[in-house]
Formats: C-alpha cells, sequence, structure tokens
C-alpha cells in the first residue's frame, strides 16, 4: 500500500519530446475551436506509435493469445471465466504485456492531449488503454476517493499495477512481484493477507471488475458531459463490444440531459471502419451526419 497514495498524485515528468505532436495538437483545436471544453475518450490506435501492440491488429495481442494457449479466439483470453480456469498461464501472459508497456514511449497524441490539458480545453480524457502513458506526459491518474480531480480516468485499469480484488488495496508492480508472476505463482496480498493480488487490467465479465474501476466513473462522466461542449474518439475503432458500449451510453447519458443536439462528438480514426462500426451500433442512421479529414463527424451541428 506504500505506493497507493504516489499513485493517484500528480507526477511531474519531464515531457518527452515527439515530432508531430504540435501538428496533431493545432489539429484538434481547430477541430473544436468555438465548442469550449471537451471530453476525449482514446483507445490503442493512440499508443500505435508508442511501441504498444493493439489488440485485434495482425500479430496483436489476441492473435499472439490464439496461438500461445492454442485456442479458437485470443479474446478468450481477455475474460473472466477463462482468467479463473488458468488464472496462471494470464498472469503470465500479462506480465509480457506488462514489458512491452514499460519499454514503450509516449505518443504525438499522448503529448497533444497533455497539451489540450494544460490550455484549459479538456474536461477529462477517459482511456480504455492499459499502458499507462498517459501519466508519462503529466496527466494524473482520477480515483473517486484519492483523486476525484486527476484528468486521466483508466476505464479498464493499468497494465503496471496490482490489485487486491478483496480489500482493494493497490500496488506498483515491482522486480520480485514481476518474477513471481512469470514463474506462474500466486502473489498473496500484503495488506489483508487473505486474497491472491492481480494485474489491475479489467477483463471481459469481469466478477472482480470493481476492484479494477468502481461504478462511480460513469457518475463522473455524466458530470463531465453536462460541462463538455465535445466529445473526441480518438484511436478507437470500435470493433470491440466495451467501445460500443461506452459510445451508447455516452449518447444515452446527453439524451437524458438534453444535450445529444448540441454536443459534437468526432471520431478520430485514419480508417473508415471505424465510422462503419459506429453507424451500426446507432438505432436510427439518419441521426448520424458524417464528414471527412481528420475526423468522422458523430452528430455534428454548431457548437
Amino acid at each position: 500500500m506504500g505506493d497507493d497514495a504516489s499513485r493517484y498524485s500528480f507526477r511531474k515528468r519531464k515531457r518527452p519530446q515527439q515530432d508531430g505532436s504540435d501538428e496533431v495538437l493545432n489539429q484538434l483545436l481547430e477541430l473544436t475551436a468555438s465548442c469550449g471544453r471537451f471530453v476525449i475518450f482514446s483507445g490503442s490506435g493512440l499508443s500505435a506509435n508508442s511501441g504498444m501492440s493493439m489488440f485485434s491488429t495482425k500479430n496483436g495481442l489476441y492473435e499472439r493469445a490464439r496461438q500461445r494457449f492454442k485456442i479458437q479466439d485470443g479474446i478468450k483470453l481477455f475474460s473472466y471465466p477463462f482468467y479463473k480456469q488458468r488464472r496462471m498461464d494470464v498472469q503470465q501472459f500479462f506480465a509480457q504485456i506488462y514489458g512491452e508497456a514499460k519499454s514503450s514511449k509516449a505518443s504525438p497524441g499522448h503529448v497533444a492531449i497533455a497539451q489540450l490539458h494544460e490550455l484549459g480545453k479538456l474536461q477529462r480524457h477517459y482511456t480504455l488503454n492499459i499502458d499507462g502513458l498517459a501519466e508519462v506526459v503529466g496527466m494524473d491518474t482520477w480515483h473517486h476517493e484519492k483523486n476525484p480531480n486527476g484528468i486521466t480516468v483508466e476505464m479498464h485499469g493499468n497494465i503496471s499495477y496490482v490489485v487486491c480484488p478483496s480489500c482493494h488495496a493497490v500496488e506498483r508492480l515491482s522486480g520480485p512481484v514481476m518474477s513471481t508472476m512469470k514463474a506462474c505463482q500466486p502473489v498473496a496480498c500484503s495488506s489483508c493477507h487473505e486474497d491472491e493480488m492481480r494485474f489491475k487490467v479489467m477483463l471481459y465479465d469481469d466478477e472482480q471488475g470493481d476492484c479494477i474501476t468502481p461504478e462511480d466513473v460513469f457518475e463522473q462522466l455524466e458530470d463531465d458531459l453536462a460541462a463538455a461542449g465535445a466529445v473526441l474518439w480518438v484511436g478507437i475503432s470500435f470493433e470491440q463490444s466495451a467501445s460500443t458500449e461506452y459510445f451508447r451510453k455516452v449518447r444515452h447519458l446527453l439524451a437524458s440531459n438534453g444535450r445529444l443536439e448540441g454536443v459534437v462528438q468526432v471520431i478520430i480514426n485514419p480508417s473508415d471502419e471505424a465510422a462503419f462500426n459506429v453507424l451500426s451500433t446507432v438505432s436510427k442512421r439518419e441521426d448520424v451526419k458524417v464528414g471527412r479529414g481528420l475526423a468522422e463527424h458523430i452528430k455534428s451541428p454548431p457548437c
């Protein structure tokens, strides 16, 4: 628990120099110049240039999991039922992902989002990534109790930490813990001694999800959407159920507060597939206006 307090405190680190961050920032500012503050959701595409493997691409995490564990679909490894059956194998695989995250570097997109925060344009950053790279560029992590003013909400956790499902104690990964997990051995909780520590990573159908992301996060999201003039979806393909559920959740919250018509939603993704996938989640396609260029605009009246 000694690391827990610093985990949620603001970490002022020297920002890495990244070619292209100014261009990304200028494009974002131009795109949302009259929209005031905005909420950003980010996915694995944001970290594509950081050295992190993406999930569904060729040689990505799902394919590697499928080959290693001889399963039909690699996504199965990231499900809680599979984790319960082969807990140590999954922990060992996650230990490899942690090694990848540790050697990765923030991308121009990470730097641009941090600059938006410094300019006072960012209401909150909700990331689906588990690499912790938002912290590297100085964006502190939100926690409903320990740091309610944190700017980045880690919706799916952070691979650099382990958590106890029983008492919710959080610890930064250490050398001894990593060695134990790579050896497929359990790691006892040093606080309550009643459960085994697990990576602080959300799984599909996770029965222990409350120790990764508390339900309070959706109350925070509702408050943030009430103050935002735009929602940006950065580096998200909408191929996975979690991202489409978040998209529907945002639309529902905006509609409940009578703001669906007044808040711009923008998809920033070089692939047309992202816009197509979003269209498939909307019941009334006439509600969606699609534009081209840097982004795909979803429900985009003037701000």
